[in-house]
């Protein structure tokens, strides 16, 4: 019996589906009249919200306004309920040019809010503002507070149509109004006005923002809420310096231990703004050993010296003073396994820059990493992190075998994971320096699978690299000068690595190389100090191999010199954003992007 009614409803079912499917062919194409046809048919076999919707726009596109308003009451009348029936009642008296009736209409539907619940409030307003009835909407809204109070003040949905009005003023001050009900909603509000307000350079927005944040902190200074509201839209704002004061004036109001300072300081450390970085670290040192932060600000505060002095125009002075705070902040603390990483800094420095003016210091650098090997208490990751450091400085030394045996540690150690993968990447350079080009290729082409994006991008390059250089009889004579040279840099024999190049350039004419070529006597260039000669060259790629793929690396270089060395911030930004523009898929773009923002933005 069951099939059977089953297979009789199934005519029944078709035929609906087909009159809906015409109904919506004709409305779709404009053909209302014929639409209606089918949309009385079915409203009065089904009754649903939907069809009646069709049906009642079918009419008041046919301008049909009396049968309209027959069916809105007809509908309002079965959904009691459902208040936008109601509304729509008055939007056909709209549209049949009865504005006073419709006024009329709506004011009772408003009046009797008082009797309605928080979603039939919402279904009111939502059906004012999509007939861009945005006043009534807010009095709907309004009336709805009224009634409802604290438990559902509708501030989301009045900001919103403020926002639409351009009462910039009202709307900020709703949003922020939600803050008062909890703190917990705090998220919400922040993704909200970085949707509406966008924080975009010359955003009137922000400082309204600003300033009612302000007003509010003046007026309740002990609602926390406020300022970390300030605090944030600073941020977005890219005012590091103002945040800065705002967290530091929180952590002394609070009596706090300086974890605000602390997230603050690595973000700003994170954005390249080095002095907000070091002023924040450097208050939170001030409080002293006792301090649960004081060995972490002592480490960020030497991170941001370090790259500050090296991504400069550095000297013999500066460098010294900063192996001296090195120093220092060692004796204070102890060479022991917890300051693992600060003696695997101060070995980088003293072997990759100290040594251009004290040929000792590569020695020095070798015998800390060594006796820092030997302190008890380190970790697996700090030991393969000291062990590749003095591989490094091995690699310097032109002890190239002795760091291949550690980096082979580390790789075995730690065979699935980056820092294995680094290291494996690095023993593959070795090879490459000495010319066993078919070893070092095999391993690179392992690490094209590393998760590591950036290992694996310099896997497939320097393999490409080899694979395009060897020459189509196997003569590797190019390619192993070029290794020899590179190497030569690694170990800063500059003078002997450009005299290296031109020999290559003058016995291998219109060789691949060319482009690399340029690279690497930038490169030297740079290392050197001679900026403006650097830059220049990096520059010569674009112009002379404008489809090669090192034009991205030669631009982001050349943009980082403009920007750190040579303090030319309109040309930095010009080339920071080709690097945008032009080379969308470059691995550089996300440093190129916060690059161009902090020299376009930066009010610090």
């Amino acid at each position: 019996m069951i099939v059977v009614f089953i297979l009789s409803l199934q005519p029944i079912v078709h035929a609906q589906s087909t009159d809906e499917q015409l109904a919506a062919h004709y409305y779709r194409e404009g053909e209302f009249g014929k639409a209606l046809l089918y949309y009385e048919k079915l409203y009065e076999e089904s009754g649903s919200d939907q069809i009646y919707e069709y049906f009642l726009n079918s009419l008041l596109a046919g301008e049909n306004y009396k049968d309209a308003q027959k069916l809105a009451e007809r509908h309002a009348t079965a959904h009691p309920q459902a208040y936008r029936y109601k509304v729509d009642i008055g939007r056909v008296m709209l549209r049949a040019d009865e504005p006073s009736k419709a006024e009329k209409h709506f004011d009772r539907i408003i009046k009797d809010l008082d009797k309605a619940s928080v979603n039939q409030i919402l279904d009111v307003g939502r059906a004012f503002s999509e007939m861009s009835e945005n006043k009534r909407a807010l009095e709907t809204y309004y009336v709805g507070r009224k009634h409802m109070g604290d438990s559902y003040p509708f501030n989301f949905q009045i900001a919103q149509l403020l926002g639409e009005e351009s009462d910039v003023e009202g709307m900020i001050s709703e949003y922020l109004d939600v803050l008062k009900l909890s703190n917990g909603y705090i998220k919400s509000v922040q993704n909200t006005l970085n949707r509406v307000i966008g924080f975009e350079e010359d955003n009137k927005c922000n400082d309204v923002l600003q300033n009612e944040l302000l007003k509010r902190i003046q007026k309740s200074p002990d609602e926390e809420i406020y300022a970390e509201m300030l605090i944030w839209t600073f941020m977005k704002q890219n005012k590091f310096d103002a945040a800065l004061a705002q967290v530091i004036a929180l952590d002394k109001r609070n009596k706090e231990d300086g974890e605000r300072v602390m997230e603050l300081s690595d973000l700003a450390f994170n954005n390249f703004k080095y002095r907000v970085a070091i002023e924040g670290y450097s208050y939170v040192k001030a409080k002293g050993p006792r301090s649960y932060y004081y060995i972490e600000s002592i480490t960020g505060l030497l991170r941001s010296y370090k790259v500050r002095v090296t991504d400069s125009r550095y000297d013999q002075e500066s460098i010294h003073e900063l192996v001296s705070e090195y120093t220092s902040a060692l004796d204070e603390l102890g060479y022991s396994a917890s300051t693992s990483k600060l003696i695997n800094d101060l070995a980088y420095i003293k072997a990759f820059y100290e040594s251009k003016y004290r040929n000792e210091a590569v020695v020095d650098a070798a015998q800390l990493l060594v006796d820092a090997l030997a302190k008890p208490g380190l970790t697996d990751i700090d030991e393969a992190n000291l062990k590749i450091q003095l591989a490094d400085i091995y690699v310097l030394s032109s002890d190239i075998w002795d760091a291949s045996l550690l980096y082979g540690q580390v790789e075995k150690k730690f065979k699935y994971d980056e820092i294995g993968h680094q290291a494996k990447l690095k023993n593959a350079l070795v090879f490459y320096y000495a010319g066993d080009f078919r070893w070092s290729q095999a391993q690179l082409n392992v690490l094209k699978g590393s998760t590591s994006k950036l290992i694996s991008n310099d896997a497939v390059e320097l393999s490409a690299f080899i694979t395009e250089n060897v020459g189509i009889d196997s003569n590797l004579e190019a390619l192993s000068a070029f290794a020899k040279m590179e190497l030569m840099v690694v170990q800063h024999k500059f003078d002997s690595s450009l005299i290296s190049l031109d020999s290559i350039e003058a016995k291998f004419p219109g060789h691949e190389l060319g482009d690399n070529i340029l690279l690497k006597r930038a490169d030297i260039y740079c290392e050197q100090g001679e900026y403006d000669l650097a830059a220049e060259t990096y520059m010569k790629i674009p112009e002379d191999y404008s489809f090669g793929i090192l034009v991205d690396n030669a631009i982001m270089s050349a943009a980082k010199i403009y920007e750190l060395q040579l303090q030319d911030t309109q040309k930095a930004m010009a080339l920071y954003e080709i690097i945008l523009t032009d080379h969308s898929g470059s691995l550089f773009v996300i440093e190129a992007r916060k690059r161009f923002r902090k020299l376009r933005g930066d009010k610090a």
